[in-house]
Protein backbone atom coordinates (compact mmCIF):
# COMPACT_ATOMS: atom_id res chain seq x y z
CA UNK A 1 0.00 0.00 0.00
CA UNK A 2 2.65 2.46 0.93
CA UNK A 3 4.72 1.45 -2.42
CA UNK A 4 1.79 2.59 -4.32
CA UNK A 5 0.74 5.55 -2.34
CA UNK A 6 4.03 6.90 -2.94
CA UNK A 7 4.31 5.75 -6.87
CA UNK A 8 0.44 7.47 -7.01
CA UNK A 9 2.25 10.40 -5.47
CA UNK A 10 5.13 10.75 -7.65
CA UNK A 11 3.03 10.56 -10.33
CA UNK A 12 0.30 13.97 -9.52
CA UNK A 13 3.63 15.46 -8.62
CA UNK A 14 4.86 14.83 -12.34
CA UNK A 15 2.02 15.86 -13.81
CA UNK A 16 1.33 18.60 -11.88
CA UNK A 17 5.18 19.64 -13.26
CA UNK A 18 4.30 19.08 -16.67
CA UNK A 19 0.86 20.97 -16.77
CA UNK A 20 2.95 23.79 -14.97
CA UNK A 21 5.53 24.03 -18.31
CA UNK A 22 2.75 24.19 -20.30
CA UNK A 23 1.28 26.72 -18.46
CA UNK A 24 4.44 29.00 -18.13
CA UNK A 25 4.82 28.69 -21.89
CA UNK A 26 1.53 30.13 -22.48
CA UNK A 27 1.86 32.62 -20.44
CA UNK A 28 5.05 33.68 -21.81
CA UNK A 29 3.81 33.80 -24.94
CA UNK A 30 1.06 35.76 -24.34
CA UNK A 31 3.80 38.55 -22.70
CA UNK A 32 5.62 38.58 -26.38
CA UNK A 33 2.92 38.14 -29.00
CA UNK A 34 4.75 38.00 -32.70
CA UNK A 35 5.02 41.59 -33.88
CA UNK A 36 6.79 40.90 -36.82
CA UNK A 37 5.43 39.31 -40.40
CA UNK A 38 5.60 35.96 -41.48
CA UNK A 39 6.98 34.20 -44.80
CA UNK A 40 6.09 30.94 -45.84
CA UNK A 41 8.10 27.82 -46.43
CA UNK A 42 7.39 23.81 -46.66
CA UNK A 43 6.19 22.86 -43.46
CA UNK A 44 4.93 25.85 -41.90
CA UNK A 45 6.18 30.13 -41.61
CA UNK A 46 9.02 31.99 -40.36
CA UNK A 47 8.85 34.72 -38.83
CA UNK A 48 10.66 38.10 -39.13
CA UNK A 49 10.79 41.64 -38.63
CA UNK A 50 11.95 44.75 -40.28
CA UNK A 51 13.55 48.50 -39.98
CA UNK A 52 13.54 50.55 -42.77
CA UNK A 53 16.33 52.88 -42.84
CA UNK A 54 16.01 56.46 -42.31
CA UNK A 55 16.79 58.57 -45.29
CA UNK A 56 18.85 57.03 -48.02
CA UNK A 57 19.13 53.16 -47.68
CA UNK A 58 22.95 52.11 -47.66
CA UNK A 59 21.77 48.26 -48.12
CA UNK A 60 20.10 45.83 -46.54
CA UNK A 61 21.64 44.28 -43.20
CA UNK A 62 19.94 40.27 -41.60
CA UNK A 63 20.62 39.73 -38.63
CA UNK A 64 20.39 35.63 -36.93
CA UNK A 65 20.47 34.97 -33.54
CA UNK A 66 22.16 32.16 -31.20
CA UNK A 67 21.48 29.93 -28.42
CA UNK A 68 18.32 30.38 -25.70
CA UNK A 69 17.36 33.27 -27.93
CA UNK A 70 15.10 35.05 -30.42
CA UNK A 71 15.52 37.61 -33.18
CA UNK A 72 14.73 40.48 -30.51
CA UNK A 73 17.55 40.67 -29.11
CA UNK A 74 19.54 41.67 -31.60
CA UNK A 75 17.12 43.55 -33.12
CA UNK A 76 16.75 45.65 -30.25
CA UNK A 77 20.41 45.88 -29.69
CA UNK A 78 21.90 46.98 -33.08
CA UNK A 79 18.40 48.06 -34.87
CA UNK A 80 18.56 51.38 -33.89
CA UNK A 81 22.40 51.57 -34.79
CA UNK A 82 22.07 50.52 -37.95
CA UNK A 83 19.39 53.54 -38.97
CA UNK A 84 20.48 53.70 -42.71
CA UNK A 85 19.99 50.19 -43.42
CA UNK A 86 17.10 47.83 -44.13
CA UNK A 87 17.23 45.60 -41.14
CA UNK A 88 15.77 41.68 -41.00
CA UNK A 89 16.31 40.15 -38.12
CA UNK A 90 14.56 36.32 -37.74
CA UNK A 91 13.49 34.11 -35.67
CA UNK A 92 15.25 30.34 -36.64
CA UNK A 93 12.81 27.58 -37.29
CA UNK A 94 11.49 26.75 -33.69
CA UNK A 95 12.78 29.40 -31.97
CA UNK A 96 10.38 32.58 -30.81
CA UNK A 97 7.79 32.61 -32.95
CA UNK A 98 9.05 30.36 -35.89
CA UNK A 99 7.79 27.17 -37.15
CA UNK A 100 10.63 24.33 -36.96
CA UNK A 101 9.16 23.00 -40.07
CA UNK A 102 11.30 19.28 -40.29
CA UNK A 103 10.54 19.11 -37.05
CA UNK A 104 13.78 17.41 -35.18
CA UNK A 105 15.57 17.06 -38.90
CA UNK A 106 15.91 21.13 -38.68
CA UNK A 107 18.49 20.78 -35.73
CA UNK A 108 21.46 20.59 -38.73
CA UNK A 109 22.66 24.00 -39.13
CA UNK A 110 23.01 23.19 -42.94
CA UNK A 111 18.83 22.97 -42.94
CA UNK A 112 18.59 26.21 -41.12
CA UNK A 113 20.63 28.03 -43.35
CA UNK A 114 18.81 26.17 -46.22
CA UNK A 115 15.38 27.59 -45.10
CA UNK A 116 16.18 31.03 -44.05
CA UNK A 117 17.64 31.69 -47.47
CA UNK A 118 14.62 30.12 -49.00
CA UNK A 119 12.78 33.24 -46.79
CA UNK A 120 15.53 35.57 -47.38
CA UNK A 121 15.31 35.19 -51.19
CA UNK A 122 11.41 35.73 -50.80
CA UNK A 123 11.52 38.91 -48.78
CA UNK A 124 14.86 40.18 -49.57
CA UNK A 125 16.07 39.45 -52.67
CA UNK A 126 19.20 42.12 -52.88
CA UNK A 127 22.75 41.36 -51.59
CA UNK A 128 22.67 42.09 -47.97
CA UNK A 129 25.43 41.88 -45.20
CA UNK A 130 24.93 39.07 -42.81
CA UNK A 131 25.34 39.57 -38.87
CA UNK A 132 25.21 36.25 -36.90
CA UNK A 133 25.45 35.82 -33.39
CA UNK A 134 27.03 32.41 -31.01
CA UNK A 135 25.47 29.53 -32.55
CA UNK A 136 24.29 31.20 -35.67
CA UNK A 137 27.91 31.13 -36.41
CA UNK A 138 27.22 27.60 -37.64
CA UNK A 139 24.87 28.18 -40.09
CA UNK A 140 25.70 31.53 -41.75
CA UNK A 141 29.30 30.27 -42.62
CA UNK A 142 27.40 27.63 -44.38
CA UNK A 143 25.13 30.62 -46.14
CA UNK A 144 28.64 32.14 -47.11
CA UNK A 145 30.22 29.05 -48.37
CA UNK A 146 27.04 28.20 -50.80
CA UNK A 147 25.32 31.43 -51.64
CA UNK A 148 28.34 33.55 -51.65
CA UNK A 149 26.78 35.63 -54.39
CA UNK A 150 24.04 36.70 -52.53
CA UNK A 151 26.53 38.31 -49.61
CA UNK A 152 28.23 40.96 -49.16
CA UNK A 153 29.90 40.15 -46.45
CA UNK A 154 29.63 37.90 -42.97
CA UNK A 155 29.84 39.48 -39.24
CA UNK A 156 30.70 36.96 -36.76
CA UNK A 157 29.63 38.01 -33.18
CA UNK A 158 30.91 35.29 -30.82
CA UNK A 159 30.43 32.87 -33.35
CA UNK A 160 30.31 29.05 -33.24
CA UNK A 161 32.77 27.80 -36.34
CA UNK A 162 34.76 25.01 -35.32
CA UNK A 163 34.29 21.94 -32.74
CA UNK A 164 35.36 22.34 -29.33
CA UNK A 165 37.17 19.95 -26.47
CA UNK A 166 34.36 19.83 -23.84
CA UNK A 167 31.55 18.83 -26.73
CA UNK A 168 27.96 18.75 -25.64
CA UNK A 169 26.39 19.27 -22.30
CA UNK A 170 25.11 15.80 -21.31
CA UNK A 171 21.40 17.33 -20.47
CA UNK A 172 21.12 19.01 -23.98
CA UNK A 173 21.42 15.55 -25.12
CA UNK A 174 19.24 13.99 -22.97
CA UNK A 175 16.88 16.67 -23.71
CA UNK A 176 16.68 15.54 -27.51
CA UNK A 177 15.86 11.87 -26.38
CA UNK A 178 12.97 10.27 -28.31
CA UNK A 179 10.34 9.75 -25.11
CA UNK A 180 12.73 10.62 -22.41
CA UNK A 181 13.30 14.23 -23.64
CA UNK A 182 10.39 15.70 -23.98
CA UNK A 183 9.42 14.74 -20.06
CA UNK A 184 13.33 15.50 -18.82
CA UNK A 185 12.39 18.69 -20.43
CA UNK A 186 9.04 19.37 -18.79
CA UNK A 187 10.11 17.99 -15.55
CA UNK A 188 13.75 19.22 -14.64
CA UNK A 189 14.60 21.43 -17.50
CA UNK A 190 12.25 24.02 -18.18
CA UNK A 191 11.98 24.39 -13.79
CA UNK A 192 15.27 25.27 -13.14
CA UNK A 193 15.83 27.05 -16.68
CA UNK A 194 12.94 29.81 -15.10
CA UNK A 195 14.56 29.49 -12.09
CA UNK A 196 18.48 30.59 -13.59
CA UNK A 197 17.01 33.36 -16.01
CA UNK A 198 19.49 35.81 -14.22
CA UNK A 199 22.43 33.77 -13.64
CA UNK A 200 22.26 32.72 -17.37
CA UNK A 201 22.15 36.25 -18.66
CA UNK A 202 25.21 37.19 -15.55
CA UNK A 203 26.87 34.36 -17.69
CA UNK A 204 27.10 35.54 -20.74
CA UNK A 205 27.54 39.49 -20.22
CA UNK A 206 30.46 38.32 -17.91
CA UNK A 207 32.83 40.00 -16.75
CA UNK A 208 30.45 42.87 -17.99
CA UNK A 209 27.04 43.78 -16.07
CA UNK A 210 23.86 42.88 -17.68
CA UNK A 211 22.09 45.41 -19.77
CA UNK A 212 19.39 46.76 -17.88
CA UNK A 213 16.16 45.31 -19.51
CA UNK A 214 17.90 42.81 -21.51
CA UNK A 215 15.35 39.80 -20.61
CA UNK A 216 12.33 42.48 -21.49
CA UNK A 217 13.79 43.73 -24.56
CA UNK A 218 15.34 40.50 -25.60
CA UNK A 219 12.40 38.75 -24.91
CA UNK A 220 14.59 35.73 -23.53
CA UNK A 221 11.45 34.42 -21.80
CA UNK A 222 10.20 32.92 -24.50
CA UNK A 223 12.82 29.87 -24.66
CA UNK A 224 10.77 28.50 -21.37
CA UNK A 225 8.27 26.84 -23.92
CA UNK A 226 8.47 23.46 -23.67
CA UNK A 227 8.97 23.10 -27.92
CA UNK A 228 11.12 26.15 -27.71
CA UNK A 229 13.95 24.98 -24.84
CA UNK A 230 13.60 21.71 -26.50
CA UNK A 231 14.85 22.79 -30.04
CA UNK A 232 17.55 24.55 -28.34
CA UNK A 233 18.77 21.64 -26.82
CA UNK A 234 18.18 19.68 -30.34
CA UNK A 235 20.36 22.70 -32.28
CA UNK A 236 23.18 22.72 -29.63
CA UNK A 237 23.67 18.77 -29.87
CA UNK A 238 23.79 19.42 -33.69
CA UNK A 239 25.87 21.76 -34.12
CA UNK A 240 29.18 20.20 -32.97
CA UNK A 241 29.59 17.16 -35.58
CA UNK A 242 28.30 19.69 -38.43
CA UNK A 243 31.06 22.33 -37.53
CA UNK A 244 33.59 19.97 -37.15
CA UNK A 245 32.73 18.59 -40.82
CA UNK A 246 32.50 21.93 -41.97
CA UNK A 247 35.42 23.18 -40.61
CA UNK A 248 38.22 22.10 -43.35
CA UNK A 249 36.07 24.20 -46.02
CA UNK A 250 36.31 27.69 -44.34
CA UNK A 251 39.42 28.27 -46.92
CA UNK A 252 37.08 28.45 -49.37
CA UNK A 253 35.01 31.14 -48.54
CA UNK A 254 34.64 33.95 -50.85
CA UNK A 255 33.23 36.89 -48.72
CA UNK A 256 34.74 38.76 -46.15
CA UNK A 257 34.96 37.36 -43.01
CA UNK A 258 34.78 39.81 -39.74
CA UNK A 259 34.69 37.86 -36.60
CA UNK A 260 34.34 40.00 -33.45
CA UNK A 261 34.51 38.74 -29.98
CA UNK A 262 35.57 39.57 -26.39
CA UNK A 263 38.75 38.17 -25.12
CA UNK A 264 37.06 36.83 -21.68
CA UNK A 265 34.31 35.03 -23.70
CA UNK A 266 33.38 32.02 -21.54
CA UNK A 267 30.92 30.83 -23.54
CA UNK A 268 32.43 30.42 -27.22
CA UNK A 269 36.18 30.10 -27.11
CA UNK A 270 37.62 33.52 -29.20
CA UNK A 271 41.15 31.41 -29.85
CA UNK A 272 38.91 28.11 -30.81
CA UNK A 273 36.71 29.71 -33.08
CA UNK A 274 36.69 33.52 -34.16
CA UNK A 275 40.41 33.23 -34.20
CA UNK A 276 40.98 30.45 -36.37
CA UNK A 277 38.00 31.49 -38.75
CA UNK A 278 39.53 35.10 -39.09
CA UNK A 279 42.54 33.21 -39.99
CA UNK A 280 41.39 30.76 -42.04
CA UNK A 281 39.20 32.61 -44.47
CA UNK A 282 40.80 34.41 -47.53
CA UNK A 283 39.15 37.54 -46.54
CA UNK A 284 38.76 37.51 -43.06
CA UNK A 285 39.97 39.40 -40.05
CA UNK A 286 39.83 39.29 -36.55
CA UNK A 287 38.31 42.00 -33.87
CA UNK A 288 39.62 41.21 -30.07
CA UNK A 289 36.98 43.28 -27.68
CA UNK A 290 39.67 44.00 -24.51
CA UNK A 291 37.30 43.21 -21.17
CA UNK A 292 33.75 41.44 -23.34
CA UNK A 293 32.30 38.67 -22.67
CA UNK A 294 30.22 36.36 -25.05
CA UNK A 295 28.01 39.70 -25.22
CA UNK A 296 30.15 41.86 -28.52
CA UNK A 297 26.53 43.66 -29.67
CA UNK A 298 25.54 45.04 -26.43
CA UNK A 299 29.62 46.30 -25.27
CA UNK A 300 30.38 47.78 -28.25
CA UNK A 301 27.36 47.69 -30.68
CA UNK A 302 28.94 50.85 -33.20
CA UNK A 303 32.19 48.00 -33.46
CA UNK A 304 29.63 45.94 -35.27
CA UNK A 305 28.03 48.78 -37.48
CA UNK A 306 31.48 49.73 -38.62
CA UNK A 307 32.27 46.49 -39.60
CA UNK A 308 29.11 46.06 -41.30
CA UNK A 309 29.63 49.76 -42.92
CA UNK A 310 33.13 48.90 -44.34
CA UNK A 311 31.66 45.46 -46.25
CA UNK A 312 29.06 47.70 -47.85
CA UNK A 313 31.71 50.11 -48.94
CA UNK A 314 31.51 54.27 -49.36
CA UNK A 315 28.26 55.49 -48.36
CA UNK A 316 27.85 57.57 -51.61
CA UNK A 317 25.43 53.83 -52.80
CA UNK A 318 27.82 53.49 -55.63
CA UNK A 319 28.97 50.12 -54.21
CA UNK A 320 25.93 48.74 -53.16
CA UNK A 321 25.42 46.83 -56.32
Amino acid sequence: MLIRALVTLALLLACGLMLRAEWLGAEVAQLYPPKGAFVALPGGRLHYRELQPSGESHGTVVLVHGASSDHADLLATLGPELGHYRVIALDRPGHGWSDRLEGAAMADPGHQAAAIMRALDQIAPERFVLVAHSLAGALSTRIALDRPERLKGLVLLGGVTHPWPSGIAWYHHLATWPLIGPLFTRLVALPAANLMLDEGASSVFAPRAVTPGYLETGEIRLLLRPADFQANSQDIAATFDFVAAQAPRYRELKVPVAAITGDSDAIVSPTIHSAAIAREAPQGRLILLPGVGHMPHHAAPEIVVEAVDQMVGPRSGLALN
